[in-house]
C-alpha cells in the first residue's frame, strides 16, 4: 500500500497557461484526437471504433503531427491537420506564419494493439493515480488550484483586453504555509517589446495576484524578476505533448502514475484510468468517508487485461478503503470506465478542452462527480 507525502512545511505548485509550448503541442494532439471522432460519427461510425494516440513536436516554423490512429475507411482522410493546427495556434494567440511548416506523420494503429483494445482490454499496463482533497472547493490541493487560478486569470486579462500587451505564454508558482498562509507567488508573462517592466509588474500584481489571492503582501510577489520576457512561446522553447504530467494532474506532492493524457482515446487506461481514479477518490470522500481530508486511488492494469491488477485506496494515507471500493465497484474494465464516464459520448464537452489549466477539478467534466 502506497503513503502520500504528508506536509508539515510549506507546499509549492506551479501552473502554466494554454500558450505554453508543450500545452500548445497537447492542445493540438487532443483537437485532432476530437476531430478523428468527430469525423467517424458524422459518417455514421460507433465512436469506440475510432482510435487515435497522437503526439504533437513544435519549433518555431515547424510543427510535427505523428502517432497511431484507426478508424473505419474515410474518416482519417477526411481529416485536415494542417487547418486544425493552424486554428489551434491562432486561439492560443501565435501569429500567423507564412513560412509554417506542418507535417502530418499519423500512422496507422499497430494490429496487435488494436486487436488487444478490440477485446475491452487494457492497451497496455500502467498504474493510474489520482486524488481529492477538502483543501478548497474542487477538491484540489491548496497550492495547486492557486497558481492554476492566477494563470487562468492571467489568460483571461490576456484575452478580454485588460492586460493587452501580455503574450500567450504564462507561468505562475505559489508557495502556501501549512496554516494556508501564502508565503511565496511567482509569476512570468511573456509580454509585448513596448511595455515598461515597473508598469507590467504592479499592473499584473494589481489586477491578477490581489483579485485571486486577495491581500498579499508585495514583496512577496516575484513577477518577471528577471527582466523581460519578450521572446516565449515556441520560437524560444520547442514544445512536445506530455510533457506537464504533473500540472496536468495534482502538483507535485502527490503520485503520478500512467502516463500522459492528451492524445490519447479512452481505451487507452492512462487516460480513461485515472478519470476513474479521480471520480473513485472523490467518491469515496463524499459517500462514507466524512471525516477524511486526502483519498488516494491507485488502478493498476495489465496490458490485454479487462479488470485491473490491483485496486488500492487510502485516506489520509493510513485507513485503506480498498475493499470499499471494490465491494461498490466491481466491474473497472476499461468498457466499463468508458461507459460509466460517457468518455466516448462526451456530452457537453471535448477532450480539447481538457488539454488546457489541468484535467482535474474542473466543473462540467464527469469524473469531478461522486459515482454514487
Amino acid at each position: 500500500m502506497f503513503t502520500p507525502i504528508q506536509l508539515n512545511t510549506i507546499a509549492t505548485a506551479e501552473h502554466v497557461g494554454a500558450g505554453h509550448p508543450d500545452k500548445a503541442c497537447d492542445k493540438i494532439s487532443d483537437a485532432v484526437h476530437d476531430a478523428i471522432y468527430i469525423e467517424g460519427a458524422r459518417q455514421g461510425h460507433p465512436p469506440h471504433t475510432c482510435r487515435a494516440a497522437i503526439e504533437v513536436f513544435a519549433k518555431a516554423g515547424l510543427v510535427v503531427v505523428s502517432g497511431e490512429a484507426r478508424a473505419p475507411a474515410g474518416v482519417l482522410e477526411a481529416i485536415d491537420v494542417p487547418a486544425i493546427v493552424r486554428r489551434v495556434r491562432a486561439e492560443l494567440g501565435y501569429a500567423t506564419r507564412v513560412d509554417l511548416v506542418i507535417m502530418n506523420h499519423i500512422q496507422p494503429q499497430a494490429s496487435e494493439i488494436a486487436a488487444i483494445t478490440g477485446d475491452d482490454g487494457a492497451g497496455d499496463q500502467g498504474i493510474m493515480v489520482a486524488m481529492a482533497c477538502r483543501d478548497t472547493a474542487e477538491m484540489m490541493p491548496v497550492e495547486y488550484a492557486a497558481a492554476r487560478n492566477l494563470i487562468q486569470a492571467l489568460d483571461a486579462a490576456r484575452a478580454d483586453g485588460t492586460l493587452p500587451y501580455i503574450r500567450r505564454d504564462t507561468k505562475s508558482q505559489v508557495s502556501v504555509a501549512p496554516d494556508g498562509r501564502i508565503t511565496s507567488v511567482i509569476v512570468s508573462a511573456q509580454h509585448d517589446p513596448n511595455i515598461a517592466l515597473d508598469q507590467l509588474r504592479q499592473d499584473i500584481f494589481d489586477k491578477v495576484v490581489v483579485p485571486v489571492l486577495g491581500d498579499v503582501p508585495r514583496e512577496i510577489a516575484k513577477i518577471n524578476h528577471k527582466g523581460s520576457f519578450v521572446e516565449g512561446g515556441t520560437d524560444a522553447d520547442a514544445g512536445l505533448t506530455g510533457r506537464k504530467i504533473v500540472v496536468d494532474a495534482f502538483g507535485p506532492y502527490w503520485s503520478v502514475g500512467g502516463g500522459a493524457f492528451s492524445g490519447k482515446d479512452p481505451s487507452k487506461v492512462d487516460r480513461s484510468g485515472a478519470y476513474m481514479a479521480r471520480a473513485l477518490a472523490r467518491t469515496v470522500l463524499e459517500n462514507g468517508f466524512a471525516d477524511g481530508q486526502t483519498c488516494q486511488v491507485a488502478l493498476a492494469y495489465g496490458i490485454g487485461q479487462v479488470q485491473p491488477e490491483a485496486v488500492m485506496a487510502v485516506v489520509d494515507g493510513r485507513h485503506d478503503v480498498s475493499d470499499w471500493i471494490a465491494s461498490q465497484f466491481p466491474d473497472l474494465s476499461p468498457r466499463a470506465i468508458q461507459d460509466r464516464l460517457g468518455l466516448w459520448e462526451r456530452d457537453g464537452w471535448t477532450y480539447e478542452q481538457t488539454a488546457s489549466f489541468g484535467h482535474f477539478g474542473r466543473a462540467g467534466l464527469p469524473w469531478e462527480k461522486s459515482l454514487l
